[in-house]
């Protein structure tokens, strides 16, 4: 602020008035570095996350995921950028905060938001990536580019330091899939740090993917992380933005970044040794493989190609996908996906529903991004054996999505509690 109180006074009124004009106009949230040309003024802070680049993947039906009554900021975004259009997007930088609640109009007289206004210039990679020899110490690249289908599921973290929980898990899942991503911090409640599970994982023989989140992580804090995993021998990836706390009262949520930019923190750090936001130099940087995720029934459905053409352009090596229950909009997606020629470029794993419980199937027309047909609704509405029922249905999809010019393997998503069902969801399939 200035010293004179003149011009303190004249900045007060300006700042003020700027705000409220373009609040009535732009809904503009005064992060004081505007980036209403690139994103065609729409103000991407009007998001509830406050994303720079989305939209995240619980936007349906063009609506928002937090507040569903209201159209979802980056569908209008990306509908004034290329209306129908799959072009690569901008990268837009994470808002500094030193700026907020200044006038973004002084701060570019000044030349203080030069920065941040200023779109990230996308890294050099190359293309026809999959065709490369591994780039990193993945058990998971290596079988994807030797070209085998592969398979995955999770272990959910538990809301306890019981490393006997995760090693239980493991013992049943082992031998049977490839890897698994060691979810945490569900629906934003505590619960075992990701990494932790991940080196627990590591150590008994499987092949973790740790999963990190926007909505918990500081740059900062994914870059240490990142440094842990490398730490304890964990070589996956997966940088997802994260559902919105459902809870009253809700604690702060990050969003330091957007999961475009935590991809591209990653794979920054992994060519070239250099932290992006800090500029700091590492000594013996991580080098996971960096794993990102879609949902294929976001529309229009050019958005969601938009959005993983930018994901693709930031670093990311392979995709999991929402899960996948419409099949004929799924198959619509990967064509689209195709046609850009993104299937030379990531691996992409469907992600498919193994439904063992009556209550979680209830429950999953809540899950964000999910769209049920009623087709499924059907089939498993009062059904007295679900889980016979579930395990027939994944092995159905498994069958169907392999056939999918550019899928590259599943992701079994278990809706229910037994993991000892998933072994017999996969049983003669790997060989197939």
């Amino acid at each position: 602020m200035a010293e004179n109180p003149l011009v303190d006074l004249f900045e007060r009124i300006f700042t003020r008035t700027e705000n409220f004009a373009k609040g009535v106009v732009f809904d503009c949230r005064h992060c004081g570095q505007c980036v209403l040309t690139p994103t065609k003024y729409v103000c991407p802070m009007s998001c509830p996350r406050q994303l720079r680049n989305g939209p995240c993947g619980g936007s349906m039906n063009e609506h928002c995921e937090v507040f569903p009554d209201r159209k979802c900021v980056w569908v209008r975004i990306h509908n004034r950028q290329d209306k129908g259009g799959t072009s690569l997007p901008p990268l837009l930088r994470s808002a500094d905060p030193k700026l907020f609640f200044t006038s973004s109009w002084l701060n570019f007289v000044r030349g203080l938001d030069g920065q941040a206004r200023t779109p990230i210039k996308y890294l050099d990679l190359g293309s026809n990536r999959k065709a490369l020899p591994p780039q990193t110490a993945s058990p998971l690249e290596a079988r994807l580019k030797s070209g085998t289908f592969v398979f995955t599921s999770e272990i959910r973290s538990p809301r306890s330091g019981s490393a006997a929980f995760v090693e239980k898990r493991v013992e049943v899942l082992r031998g049977h899939f490839d890897a698994v991503n060691a979810t945490a911090f569900l629906n934003g409640h505590p619960s075992m740090p990701s990494s932790v599970a991940s080196a627990i994982i590591a150590a008994n023989g499987l092949d973790p993917i740790c999963q990190m989140v926007c909505r918990d992580y500081t740059k900062t804090g994914f870059i240490s992380e990142l440094i842990v995993n490398a730490m304890n021998g964990v070589h996956n990836v997966l940088c997802l933005t994260g559902d919105y706390y459902q809870g009253d009262p809700a604690p702060k949520q990050v969003f330091d970044m957007d999961a475009a930019l935590m991809i591209y923190e990653a794979r920054c750090l992994r060519e070239t040794g250099t932290i992006a936001f800090s500029g700091d130099v590492v000594k013996d940087p991580p080098k996971p493989f960096i794993g990102g995720a879609i949902n294929p029934y976001t529309t229009p459905h050019n958005i969601p190609v938009r959005r993983i053409k930018q994901k693709c352009a930031t670093g990311v090596d392979f995709i999991q996908t929402q899960c996948v229950l419409d099949l004929p909009i799924f198959r619509d997606f990967m064509r689209m996906y195709c046609e850009e020629g993104l299937d030379k470029e990531l691996f992409l794993l469907a992600g498919l529903p193994v439904i063992i419980s009556q209550k979680a199937f209830e429950m999953l027309p809540g899950v964000p991004g999910v769209y049920i047909p009623d087709s499924v609704t059907q089939r498993f509405a009062g059904k007295e054996d679900i889980v016979e029922e579930g395990i027939q249905y994944a092995r159905e999809m498994i069958e169907e999505v392999r056939a999918i010019q550019g899928v590259d393997g599943v992701h079994l998503m278990l809706f229910g509690l037994d993991h000892t069902v998933l072994p017999r969801v996969v049983e003669g399939l790997r060989e197939a």
